[in-house]
């Protein structure tokens, strides 16, 4: 009990606390212990060594109306040579108590706060990861929709921009889209390791949102994309084909009207003959 009172009253100007007597004569003593606990209570600053009546009667009005400390002791008990050391330690039980089960509350206090605020954190982890896991599928979903689209464009431009735009989905949207799904699992995994620091359960997401589950979605992606590949590249080579055929037809259909082009000349130009016998004849040369 003396090392308590010495350790709550270190520090305190013209306090210094050697026993259970003369050492509360004064009252400051009883005044530094209420004030290094509840120094709205008392101004210690104000306080004067030379009127221990003053500060007796402050500090043993102050612990009963505030701390509900019944009023064991008066001034003129303890302003007195050497008062009784016994009346003293038993009133400083009194404060000893309700300081130590005050500080109690207030630890006890701050750690139930302490797991709200964990337990809080927690639930906006949980509802990060249902955000993240929510826009994640829907993405999959509508990617995979996109992918099995097979109204292609029937010319090779139309064709090669489709490819265009399918090497660009696999180079520049879909890594961030695989990046979280490593977020999805750090994120899961951080939720369970708080919650098992606290001892609470683990966590079950909703039905369909588990790690599992985007997985089973990945794997339709990757599987859509690849028939989107291959569909891709049959329709890129029958449009090259298509435009092969389509440049010998006009390399013929060219070669055919610049002979067309030659026979209308033979047949107007007069020196080729103007009877049948002497066109064909001209024909025949050509």
């Amino acid at each position: 009990l003396l090392l308590w009172c010495q350790t709550k009253s270190k520090g305190y100007s013209n306090v210094n606390v050697k026993n259970f007597t003369t050492s509360w004569c004064d009252g400051l003593a009883f005044c530094a212990i209420i004030h290094k606990h509840k120094p709205e209570l008392i101004d210690f600053a104000s306080l004067k060594k030379s009127d221990p009546e003053h500060n007796l009667n402050l500090a043993f009005d102050v612990a009963e109306r505030e701390l509900g400390i019944p009023r064991l002791l008066d001034a003129e008990d303890v302003n007195v040579p050497r008062p009784d050391d016994k009346s003293i330690m038993t009133y400083l039980v009194s404060y000893y108590n309700y300081f130590t089960k005050m500080k109690f509350e207030e630890t006890a206090g701050r750690r139930v706060a302490k797991v709200i605020g964990k337990l809080l954190e927690i639930d906006k982890m949980q509802r990060d990861y249902d955000h993240m896991i929510t826009n994640l599928l829907n993405w999959i979903e509508k990617t995979i929709a996109k992918l099995s689209d097979r109204q292609f464009p029937n010319r090779l431009a139309g064709v090669q921009t489709l490819v265009a735009d399918f090497k660009r989905y696999r180079t520049v949207e879909k890594p961030p889209k695989y990046a979280e799904r490593g977020d999805l699992e750090v994120q899961l995994f951080n939720i369970q390791t708080n919650l098992r620091a606290l001892k609470r359960r683990v966590w079950v997401p909703a039905e369909g949102k588990l790690v599992s589950d985007v997985n089973k979605a990945w794997e339709k992606l990757e599987g859509a994309e690849h028939e989107r590949e291959l569909a891709l590249r049959e329709a890129l080579r029958k449009q090259e084909q298509l435009e092969q055929l389509a440049a010998r037809f006009d390399r013929k259909a060219g070669l055919r009207e610049a002979w067309l082009v030659d026979m209308e000349q033979v047949l107007t130009d007069m020196r080729y003959g103007n009877t049948a016998s002497s066109v064909a004849a001209s024909l025949e040369s050509h």
